[in-house]
């Protein structure tokens, strides 16, 4: 054996992984059924949330490390809780199991509450020839299409993808379908994530009929129109409110009647105790004043000036103890 042939006998490699020495898991199911439809911010907040592994984090941490608002955050992490893909309790978030086909369901275990929404019947992205197939055969299905096209414009892949979905999936009725896309158009929320999570709502609400969709319909515009009073009362910029800011400013409007300068007199108490909008601060002072019966800032304003006397005169008082006290208690002169 040659000199040479020894050393190349002797040779070893080594495999530089680089980056890829270094990674984590993501959830099949993240890639073929939410890739296509999920919005950038979702897709950021579900990879960071992935990558933090079983390390604690906060909507404002994911929010600074991404770039974007906290408020965003918090809707990206209610998405992937709404599809599914975790499960919330109280402040932990944790992988909720997947079925292995779009086809399969996953049966409630004994004491578990099944999932709201119906289960998928079939894979998210339907190809071209099932598609084809469901317009020529459903009359219905053609004019919903033909419909959703004139009220949002030319539809995407993926958009057809939810619109079919709503009706096959979901079992909305086409009418129904219409009436939800609709509302989409006139709020300025026409992106596919934002169409599916109203579907998956209505669904899970029953909203089966045109009367439970002219309901629903209502119930939407009230808490659109309470966000609209509370983000005017606060001077907030405009953006679309989180779940919980939209359900406190339906409380707070709608459910406990409060006037615009009432929420921005608790406002300014919140600003000027916190330095910020805090739906959970307002959420204390409204319940209070709601409690002592206060529905003007007139009211209000009588009732902390009745509360700073009595502190005022409470302090005198102790002071005239304290006084009197050490009158008493001076020491004999000898």
């Amino acid at each position: 054996m040659s000199m040479d042939e020894t050393k190349v006998k002797h040779l070893e490699y080594r495999l530089d992984m680089g980056p890829w020495g270094s990674v984590f898991a993501v959830p099949c199911a993240l890639v073929d059924r939410h890739l296509k439809l999920a919005g950038k911010e979702q897709l950021q907040v579900i990879l960071w949330t992935l990558r933090r592994g079983e390390a604690g984090f906060s909507p404002k941490a994911a929010a600074q490390a991404l770039g974007i608002p906290e408020a965003q955050a918090e809707e990206a992490l209610e998405y992937w809780v709404q599809q599914g893909l975790l499960a919330a309790s109280q402040d932990t978030l944790t992988p909720r199991a997947q079925p292995e086909t779009a086809g399969e369901r996953n049966p409630p275990t004994a004491g578990q509450e099944p999932p709201k929404a119906p289960p998928r019947q079939r894979m998210v992205k339907p190809d071209a020839a099932y598609l084809a197939r469901r317009v020529q055969e459903s009359a219905a299905i053609r004019s919903l299409l033909q419909e959703a096209e004139l009220t949002l414009g030319i539809l995407s892949p993926a958009m057809t993808n939810v619109i079919l979905a709503g009706c096959d999936d979901y079992g909305l009725p086409p009418e129904v379908l219409l009436m939800l896309l609709h509302y989409a158009r006139d709020v300025g929320k026409t992106g596919t994530a934002y169409i599916e999570s109203v579907i998956r709502d209505w669904s899970s609400s029953g909203v089966f009929t045109l009367e439970a969709a002219e309901a629903k319909l209502q119930e939407l515009s009230e808490k659109r129109l309470a966000w609209g009073v509370v983000a005017s009362a606060a001077g907030l910029p405009k953006r679309s409110p989180t779940k919980k800011e939209e359900e406190a400013a339906y409380r707070w409007v709608r459910e406990w009647g409060f006037s615009r300068e009432m929420v921005a007199a608790a406002y300014e108490r919140c600003a000027d105790n916190t330095g910020k909008f805090s739906v959970a601060y307002m959420n204390r002072v409204l319940e209070r004043w709601r409690k002592e019966n206060l529905r003007t800032v007139a009211d209000v304003t009588e009732a902390e000036a009745k509360k700073s006397n009595a502190k005022t005169q409470n302090r005198s008082y102790q002071q005239e103890d304290l006084e009197n006290l050490s009158f008493f208690d001076l020491p004999e002169e000898l």
